[in-house]
């Protein structure tokens, strides 16, 4: 079972209960696994993962603690990880299928249950090296699509992004986690990300304007509604700033302002409002697909419209 090209590649195998961190490395060093940092210590975790990159980080969940799933989350951003796409296997105890959706949900690639073999662990390792899913953000998760093809609606919705475990296992550097790589992914992740805002913002604005006769809706939802909206528009800001889609900010206070005074009539929220509220939602959407020139043309004929009504 030992493969000679995992010799090199360098794990961050965090677990705090000792037996089971002697067994799991025991399996790795099976696997042919030498290059093995073991830690019990979360803070001593959280420094390596900055500090540092590896190939591949096994991280384990015990039943006591909800630790792990949160260090997998961090892990994952970008101003606490020196990778933020490397590759990932999260151990748990829990079997459950709420604990199996919360593990899932923190991004990791892999989610392997103990007690495990080291056949079970290998074939993890493996799915990695060769059929790594791509990763996908949104405003809370950042990680695997493991939606099917056809629900992804289109590659450009995922991205393949930097896989160190690969690189060191295929001897191909051109696949490492660079600077010039991490930097392409999030661009391209940041621009998803924008989309599916974009996206959810449309879908409220038209849910509410569908809804809105509907009083015992409007009194429950409308406040939370568009108080969600402004806060997901802040970070569709930073995310244009990242991508430097500077063109897009008139679209976001286009939204505002038009939220902003929903605000102050919710949850009575009239018809013509909430119709302005799904332009400028979709508008918003729209322009993610337009050129610089395009997309500020068509803001100036969406504010005439708006003007003439």
């Amino acid at each position: 079972m030992n493969n000679l090209e995992y010799a090199e590649a360098s794990i961050l195998h965090y677990d705090p209960r000792p037996k089971v961190r002697k067994r799991t490395c025991a399996s790795l060093r099976e696997l042919g696994f030498r290059r093995i940092a073991n830690i019990d210590n979360s803070k001593d975790l959280e420094i390596l993962v900055k500090a540092r990159q590896f190939e591949l980080v096994v991280f384990a969940a015990d039943p006591d603690d909800t630790r792990a799933t949160e260090l997998v989350r961090s892990a994952r951003q970008y101003d606490k990880s020196s990778d933020p796409y490397t590759p990932m296997i999260l151990v748990s105890w829990n079997g459950g299928s709420d604990n199996i959706r919360e593990a899932l949900n923190t991004g990791t690639d892999q989610l392997l249950m103990w007690p495990f073999s080291t056949t079970q662990l290998g074939a993890r390792v493996d799915a990695l090296v060769n059929d790594r899913k791509p990763f996908i953000e949104t405003e809370d998760y950042m990680g695997p699509d493991r939606r099917n093809l056809e629900k992804r609606g289109g590659k450009q919705n995922s991205v393949e992004v930097p896989n160190a475990l690969r690189a060191k296992v295929r001897q191909q550097p051109d696949l490492a986690p660079s600077r010039e790589a991490l930097e392409a992914a999030r661009d391209s992740l940041e621009r998803i990300k924008i989309a599916n805002v974009a996206r959810r913002i449309s879908t409220i604005a038209k849910v509410l304007r569908q809804r809105c006769d509907d009083q015992k809706f409007m009194q429950a939802r409308a406040s939370r509604e568009l108080a969600a909206v402004l806060t997901s528009l802040g970070g569709v800001r930073e995310a244009l700033d990242i991508t430097e889609l500077h063109h897009m900010h008139p679209f976001c206070t286009s939204v505002e302002q038009v939220v902003s005074q929903l605000l102050l009539d919710a949850p009575e929220l009239d018809g013509k409002g909430l119709a302005l509220l799904e332009q400028t939602a979709i508008a918003l959407r729209i322009a993610m697909d337009l050129d610089e020139d395009t997309a500020n043309a068509a803001l100036r004929l969406s504010g005439e419209v708006a003007r003439a009504r």
